[in-house]
């Protein structure tokens, strides 16, 4: 979602542990890039000539030392004007060469297109992440090449060998983001050059369900080992994704300054749905947040996240991305929601207001007629009841 920037804001802006992407809600297309050595303007936007998408185009302006955001503001206004004219600013003296269809697009401008339509969509910046960074690390030496070469031979050695290098779940999941982005292209080629999705090719793997969950019976045996992690940091996180439901990306990212313990409620800004969610919290649950801030406290120095960690070079502090544990091998992680899901069933929590806990969205008429803000006491009630009917299974008391 854009922010609305200031000069104070640009300034104040801090690198926290990864590249951040800040965008402006006055200038559409205008982008504050903030990384772990420079601040910088860039801009980004879609080239279209002839009604055809030629591609995604990213300018840098200059770094925020050298241009103030009024001065951003201007010159990316002057860059997206030639960008509507169909000149690339990086590019400016090709401006008068013949159009070229979607299909000699490459690889490289199918991602960008298809990320910036993804952003527009409101999808989660997690999911975006994971999308760009299938092509980081998988795709790379695919970047250049047009989309209209790509083979189903092709796709199919790329999936034999990166189920050899990594596995059998990133190589079905990069074909995965290969063969969206390849749809999308499709619906925009008007010269119909791109031929049946090449990635119709692969033989994926099959996965296992990720309906999965932890047997009830099975609950204090999970309870006991998850005590035993080395890290208790680690152990208060697991046990409250259980008693929370929450997807383990929103989970591992919770920030500080979105807990209230005494309105007992974990507000979060966007959830993957893009709608922002107020988690409620049972004692329990409080408890264990009490007990993460605590250790983190001890740890670190007035971290900003719930769960902090180390880079591995040991220099900074960042929220934790790592939801798996070596000794709790497929127990950890989306397993718990699922988990969690089948609890109140069990426990006969109605189906709306469990779908409100795990922040689901309400099939048909409910969706117009069940707002969660409005039933915050019986949420709270319905996660107390959940948490005691847990912690009972788990013989944790």
């Amino acid at each position: 979602m854009p922010d609305i920037l200031t000069q104070k804001t640009v300034e104040a802006a801090k690198y926290e542990g990864r590249t951040r992407f800040v965008r402006d809600a006055n200038v559409k297309g205008l982008i504050l890039a903030i990384n772990k050595t420079s601040k910088t303007w860039k801009v980004q936007a879609d080239l279209w000539r002839d009604r055809r998408l030629i591609k995604t185009v990213r300018h840098t302006l200059g770094s925020t030392d050298d241009l103030s955001l009024r001065r951003a503001r201007e010159q990316a206004q002057e860059v997206l004007r030639q960008i509507r004219a169909g000149v690339d600013p990086n590019e400016p003296e090709r401006e008068a060469e013949p159009t070229p269809g979607v299909g000699s697009m490459t690889v490289g401008e199918l991602w960008d297109a298809y990320e910036t339509w993804m952003r527009e969509q409101g999808r989660a910046e997690v999911t975006i992440d994971g999308f760009r960074r299938h092509l980081d690390k998988y795709l790379d030496d695919w970047r250049d090449d047009p989309i209209s070469d790509l083979r189903k031979s092709m796709c199919r050695e790329r999936h034999e060998r990166l189920t050899k290098n990594h596995g059998k779940y990133p190589a079905n999941q990069v074909m995965r983001s290969l063969r969206a982005a390849y749809n999308f292209a499709i619906k925009l080629d008007d010269d119909d050059v791109l031929r049946a999705n090449p990635v119709g090719g692969v033989h994926f793997h099959p996965e296992r369900q990720r309906e999965a969950i932890i047997l009830p019976e099975d609950l204090p045996d999970w309870w006991r080992r998850s005590g035993d992690l080395p890290n208790p940091l680690r152990t208060a996180m697991h046990r409250l994704g259980l008693l929370s439901g929450l997807r383990p990306g929103t989970l591992v990212g919770i920030e500080r300054e979105w807990i209230d313990l005494d309105g007992r409620a974990i507000t979060i800004p966007r959830m993957k749905s893009g709608r922002s969610f107020a988690l409620p919290l049972s004692e329990p649950m409080v408890g264990l947040v009490e007990e993460a801030l605590r250790i983190g406290d001890a740890l670190y120095h007035d971290p900003p996240w719930l769960f902090p960690t180390r880079t591995n070079d040991g220099r900074e502090v960042i929220a934790t991305r790592v939801w798996k544990e070596k000794t709790m091998r497929g127990e950890t992680g989306h397993i718990l929601r699922h988990t969690y899901r089948t609890m109140a069933e069990r426990l006969g929590v109605p189906q709306s207001r469990a779908r409100a806990l795990l922040d689901h969205k309400q099939p048909g008429i409910e969706a117009h007629y069940v707002h969660s803000s409005a039933l915050r006491d019986e949420l709270l009630a319905d996660q107390e009841r959940m948490s005691a009917y847990i912690l009972e299974t788990a013989k944790a008391r």
